[in-house]
């Protein structure tokens, strides 16, 4: 029922309308109800449009709700999947910290060990130490039981030589003399002083004639004494000879070190060594005629492959028997290096006639340094020895060996040599020399302690034979008059 006054457009629509049910445009519905045409619709056509616009205002209000859950669920699936992936991150942000864990729990457990077998070589190096100097103080014992009954049985043989004996009543009497002559020099310089005379000369005439009195009472003495120990060595049983070079540690128990060339390899870092390193270290095994030892401080360069020892920290204890005296003394060592912006990179000791070369004990000692430096934060750090022999040569200059120990594939170990070179310091600072003064007094109180004016030989005592040694050690800038005067003062005994 279209109404026959519509026009043909209007008509269309309608039947449009009635073929898609009623899914036409809202706005053109709404159109033909409300707009000039309204008038002429009829009763049933308005109807009409009126339920096809309801029925497509309906169908688009379900079409915007599916599509608004359609978004909704959309965004629902988004959120579950973040939520998804969060927790897969978080799932494997905690299984890596579970992995990083058991990484660090298992590296204390390793560094524990590593303590605990370090501790273990410590302690039978310790004991291994302890049993060689129980058994030397009993092979001293015998040795000496050896030379006194050789002693006994020499004396008993020997005869008198009348030119020794005439010549020693002869020097005995002249010291005799010489004593007299002394005192009677006194005696007139104490009568001259309390006769308050004011003659300055023959004060200074009498002094000066004392001075020389009693330099020749000791040049008489010394002389004697060197004339009788070489009579007397001259004459020494085999068997006091032979006891006597035992006393001397064997050259054939030192081990030469092998250079890397000779087995075709390149050595595996570069060493410096200061010169004021070096004047330290022959100074200090200069004092004593037994071993002693200190530590090396510097800077360890791994990317340009630098070892650099940049100071000597000598230790006052010889040889230290006790394991807690022994800890004690090196971690103070090792503490005072770290506060000097340094760390321990070696250590060094002297032969004092021996030759530098190391023996087995040496090689252990170094093996043990170098296990050590390892496992003090895992880094592969190398560690430098040095031996000095002062007083082996027919020289004064100390022979010096440095070394590292390399293992076969066997693991057996082998002294490395080292070369290294010296990097010159513009002066002896006050402090060195300090130091090395506060040495000169603690050595001259001991046994061990070397006496600066005895004879080494060729016309040498040792103070100038010390001297000729470290004169090579200093800065260039020093004259040899210079130094000699601060070594003077070094040396020098406390009234």
């Amino acid at each position: 029922g279209i109404n026959a006054e519509y026009g043909e457009t209007e008509k269309a629509m309608l039947e449009q309308a009635s073929m898609n049910n009623n899914q036409v445009d809202i706005a053109s519905l709404a159109q033909m109800l409300l707009g000039e045409g309204a008038t002429k619709l009829s009763d049933v056509e308005k109807l009409m449009l009126e339920k096809a616009l309801k029925e497509q205002m309906a169908v688009e209000a379900a079409l915007a709700n599916r599509l608004a859950e359609a978004e909704l669920l959309k965004q629902h699936s988004e959120a579950a999947a973040l939520l998804q992936k969060q927790s897969k991150s978080a799932l494997e942000h905690k299984q890596r910290e579970e992995a990083l864990l058991a990484a660090q729990q298992e590296a204390i457990i390793q560094a524990q060990l590593q303590q605990e077998a370090l501790l273990k070589i410590q302690q039978e190096i310790l004991a291994a130490h302890k049993e060689k100097e129980e058994k030397e103080k009993r092979e001293k014992a015998k040795q000496k039981e050896q030379r006194a009954s050789s002693k006994e049985k020499a004396s008993a043989q020997q005869h008198i030589d009348p030119a020794l004996l005439q010549k020693s009543l002869l020097e005995h009497s002249m010291i005799q003399n010489a004593l007299l002559n002394q005192a009677a020099l006194e005696k007139a310089i104490q009568e001259h002083n309390a006769s308050g005379s004011n003659d300055k000369m023959t004060q200074m005439i009498l002094e000066q004639a004392l001075f020389q009195q009693a330099n020749m009472i000791q040049l008489a003495i010394a002389q004697l004494a060197e004339e009788q120990a070489k009579a007397a060595r001259t004459k020494e049983p085999e068997v006091m000879k032979q006891a006597r070079q035992d006393a001397v540690p064997a050259e054939s128990s030192l081990i030469d070190c092998v250079k890397f060339s000779v087995v075709g390899q390149k050595q595996p870092y570069t060493v410096f060594i200061s010169s004021n390193s070096l004047l330290l270290m022959d100074y200090h095994c200069h004092l004593s005629t037994e071993e002693v030892y200190g530590y090396l401080g510097g800077k360890w360069d791994p990317t340009k492959l630098t070892l650099q020892v940049q100071r000597v920290f000598p230790c006052s204890l010889n040889n230290p028997a006790d394991q807690t005296e022994c800890t004690v003394l090196q971690n103070k060592i090792r503490e005072l290096i770290t506060q000097q912006d340094m760390t321990v990179i070696g250590w060094y000791h002297s032969h004092p006639t021996s030759s530098p070369r190391p023996s087995q004990h040496d090689i252990v000692c170094q093996s043990v340094h170098q296990q050590h430096m390892r496992a003090l934060d895992g880094r592969i750090d190398p560690c430098l020895g040095v031996i000095v022999s002062p007083f082996r040569g027919a020289t004064p200059s100390s022979e010096m060996q440095l070394f590292c120990v390399m293992h076969t594939n066997d693991g057996r170990p082998v002294p490395m040599h080292l070369e290294y070179t010296c990097v010159w310091d513009s002066t002896i600072s006050p402090a060195l020399a300090t130091e090395m003064r506060a040495m000169s007094l603690l050595y001259s109180q001991q046994k061990c302690g070397v006496k600066f004016d005895q004879h080494w030989r060729n016309n040498m005592n040792i103070f100038r034979k010390m001297t000729e040694s470290l004169k090579q050690k200093t800065p260039k800038d020093i004259s040899e008059e210079q130094f000699v005067d601060v070594m003077r003062q070094i040396v020098a005994k406390e009234e």
